[in-house]
């Protein structure tokens, strides 16, 4: 994967961390999520026909590490609270494909940016649920060499994403700063098209996220 890649998948993160340190006396309408975790994706048949005999051939995914950093605006006071927000999701190691196809490319990398709305419930408890419902941006880049060609395939694909997702955030557990700092724990789907596999694909890419870290407030 491309040194510039990696580059863009952590500033995000660092800016965000940034942004709220410069404004801890700030009300606490803000929140912002610093997360971790892995993603997967269902298997992607190859479509029948071209230089892809029959029997159908298929892209297995292998998980990856996934980093992202996600803002939240609160438009309301109350039990039930309402925010408006972003994700940034991306991989910073490529997501390989188990035994692909010769003609395909081997791996690719992504980042995901997704405007979203998330409902919390029992907000002013210990432990706060949410769902949540988006859609952004997708930019997915293949990388590596097909074993049957001499050319290193390149070629990013920007595509739109929908997102849904769900999960749980602690009441801050500690202050570091003045900041008060919780835990999120997520599950998250992004719906988008696909990495320029150099293969005709029957479906989409559906990449879900399992992710958890801090949260912050200010």
């Amino acid at each position: 994967m491309s040194r510039n890649f990696r580059l863009y998948s952590v500033v995000p993160l660092l800016a965000c961390f940034l942004a709220l340190v410069s404004q801890t006396q700030a009300q606490q309408k803000n929140e912002v999520g610093l997360v971790i975790g892995a993603t997967t994706s269902p298997t992607i048949g190859l479509t029948s026909g071209g230089n892809f005999a029959a029997p159908q051939q298929n892209l297995n995914f292998g998980s990856s590490l996934a980093l992202g950093a996600e803002y939240d605006r609160r438009l309301n006071s109350g039990r039930t609270a309402f925010y408006v927000g972003v994700d940034f999701l991306a991989s910073p190691l490529d997501v390989k494909l188990n035994q692909p196809p010769a003609a395909t490319s081997p791996e690719f990398a992504y980042i995901f940016v997704t405007p979203h709305v998330r409902v919390k419930f029992n907000s002013d408890g210990a432990l706060k649920p949410w769902l949540s419902f988006g859609g952004g941006y997708a930019r997915l880049t293949p990388f590596g060499q097909p074993s049957s060609t001499t050319a290193d395939l390149k070629g990013t694909h920007n595509t739109g994403n929908l997102e849904f997702g769900g999960g749980i955030d602690t009441a801050p557990l500690v202050h570091v700063f003045r900041i008060p700092i919780g835990v999120r724990l997520e599950v998250r789907d992004f719906y988008s098209g696909t990495p320029n596999f150099n293969a005709p694909l029957d479906g989409r890419l559906n990449t879900l996220a399992y992710t958890g870290g801090l949260l912050l407030k200010f």
